[in-house]
């Protein structure tokens, strides 16, 4: 008598979720979630640019902390996940003495709680990443399913929904970093034409119903250092040193156009060469609003204690913006004008939440990232893998440099630090292989 064959049930919906890197999975669905809402903010409430914000901070936040308890849930950590690692131990203890002293300054409430959040959000994100499970062979499947091609076209229709409705927040930034991987490293022509056209759909705008290019000096920036990390792992330094005589070659061309050229640049580029051909920079509005900021966290030193010079005026720390000749910062404050939490200057934002332990904290981290890629550099244990996850957290903390909320209120960042961390930490003793020559025209 045959015996019966019995077919296997199919898998249940966490038994797939299992089955999926994780890391792929998050950004998969950060990607859709903050999509969806930004566009369902935009068309459904009629909200647009910063007035958003609020909302698109609740929901991937909350996304990421169920992402974390989703990870615990499947056993997708190891046990040391448990012990934190000791740059997140300085980060808590800089976020409590931060707390204490806004609590005792009568700060706000709603932004205490807010960066508190945020805070430890990123510690979470950065401990689940650098003690998951898998091996190095899972990143580089979690990265070639972002350049699928079905999601490709799904974030080439995000980026082309929003040249109308520009939203410049981190999701695009991150979608700006897939755009200028799949231009560089990625080998397929069709991704490399798809990585172009996201990255020309991001920086065009609608204004009065005509679509022009948009682009600030930060982004130019960062797009600058990732050009030059990306020609050190390719090791084109004898073009790096030609580069630097392009580079001032193009400045001195356009310090030396007329006014009525200028006239007709981007406004954060025609800004750039007015303030470079040494134009007040009283007669820049945006320009000058950093500054004011900056002016007006000094001033809040004026009377600051020992303990606030060491650790900050406190979280929920705001300003008066009423008299700035910008006033989009206080409208779209949620206390108003008089209590301005967000200072553009990362690193007049740290100082004045964190004091000059935050701006050490700050100096440790940035310092870390750099040692790290240099080490791997020199070590040649740089490649595509990582270099998707360098680019990243580069361009996103050059990008925050003007505008800091990019990175402190970015659950992403600490995200990918910790994959970096994890994949540093899984090949530490196995070379990569790489070209023997070290110069290349």
């Amino acid at each position: 008598m045959p015996t019966a064959i019995h077919d296997p049930s199919p898998p249940s919906l966490f038994e797939r979720l299992a089955r999926i890197d994780q890391f792929g999975l998050f950004l998969a669905g950060f990607i859709l979630l903050y999509g969806i809402v930004s566009l369902g903010l935009e068309h459904g409430a009629g909200l647009v640019g910063f007035a958003k914000t609020p909302y698109l901070n609740a929901g991937t936040y909350a996304y990421a902390l169920g992402f974390v308890a989703l990870m615990l849930v499947l056993n997708r950590v190891t046990p040391n996940a448990a012990i934190p690692h000791p740059l997140v131990i300085l980060l808590l203890l800089t976020l409590l003495a931060s707390a204490i002293i806004g609590v005792a300054n009568g700060n706000s409430q709603q932004y205490i709680v807010g960066w508190s959040l945020y805070f430890v959000t990123a510690a979470l994100m950065f401990q689940i990443f650098r003690h998951r499970t898998g091996n190095r062979q899972s990143a580089g499947r979690a990265i070639s399913s972002l350049y699928a091609l079905p999601f490709l076209t799904l974030v080439l229709a995000f980026t082309l929904a929003s040249i109308f409705y520009k939203d410049n927040h981190y999701q695009y930034m991150l979608f700006e970093v897939i755009a200028l991987y799949a231009m560089l490293i990625r080998r397929s022509v069709i991704e490399k034409a798809i990585g172009a056209l996201i990255y020309l759909f991001i920086h065009l705008g609608s204004n009065d119903g005509f679509v022009q290019v948009e682009i600030n000096r930060a982004s130019i920036l960062a797009v600058g250092v990732v050009g030059l990390i990306w020609l050190l792992y390719r090791r084109y330094l004898v073009t790096i040193f030609f580069l630097v005589f392009a580079v001032i070659g193009a400045l001195t061309y356009a310090l030396s156009l007329d006014d009525q050229t200028v006239d007709t640049l981007p406004r954060n580029i025609k800004e750039a060469i007015y303030l470079m051909k040494g134009d007040d920079i009283y007669n820049h509005v945006s320009s000058y609003q950093r500054v004011f900021e900056g002016e007006k966290v000094t001033e809040d030193y004026e009377t600051a204690s020992d303990a606030e010079w060491l650790f900050g005026k406190g979280l929920g720390r705001t300003v008066d913006m009423s008299g700035a000749a910008d006033k989009t910062p206080g409208q779209h404050a949620l206390l108003g004008a008089l209590e301005v939490h967000n200072i553009h200057f990362l690193h007049f934002a740290v100082f004045h939440k964190f004091g000059l332990v935050g701006l050490g904290l700050l100096a440790i981290i940035v310092t870390g990232l750099l040692w790290m890629f240099f080490v791997d550099l020199a070590m040649r244990r740089l490649d595509d893998v990582r270099m998707f996850f360098y680019i990243y957290l580069f361009y996103n903390l050059m990008f925050a440099m003007p505008a800091s909320n990019f990175l402190i209120a970015n659950p992403l960042w600490p995200a990918f630090l910790g994959m970096l961390c994890w994949i540093r930490s899984r090949e530490r003793l196995a070379p990569i292989p790489q070209p023997a020559t070290l110069f290349r025209a």
